[in-house]
């Protein structure tokens, strides 16, 4: 089942699942503090942790990040990224924004393809914060 697919079958679960269940799963689970997304999970009291991110659009070109969370969540571009690998927990590096063609040139450590992702698609892919070099 693709991470789409996971995501369309969580929202159903989720409205329609008893509070004994969503715990079960989430022991099951070993109590993940975010979803497949990178999104924060709130723990049992409703409270989220939510970490300072800053999107590829302002990270320093060629730094090495951790993808950490996806904004965009419709199934055509959690397809796109899953076919090319870019899902939070991958190391990746922005190497050239051309802001007139309005996309990024992203790439994953590990391998020599450079991947072309417009300007809006780029502002929704999160990394850690850090200060620009």
């Amino acid at each position: 089942m693709s991470g789409a697919e996971v995501h369309e079958e969580a929202e159903r679960l989720e409205h329609a699942a008893s509070d004994r269940l969503i715990d079960q799963i989430d022991a099951m689970l070993g109590r993940p503090a975010v979803d497949p997304h990178g999104d924060p999970i709130p723990d049992a009291d409703g409270s989220i942790e939510t970490p300072r991110y800053q999107s590829l659009l302002t990270c320093p070109l060629g730094t090495v990040f951790v993808l950490s969370r996806v904004t965009k969540q419709d199934g055509e571009f959690l397809r796109f990224l899953e076919g090319n690998e870019l899902t939070p927990g991958q190391s990746i590096c922005v190497e050239h924004r051309d802001n007139a063609a309005d996309h990024v040139l992203v790439r994953r450590i590990g391998s020599q393809e450079s991947i072309v992702i417009g300007m809006r698609a780029a502002a929704t892919l999160l990394v850690p914060m850090c200060s620009k070099a």
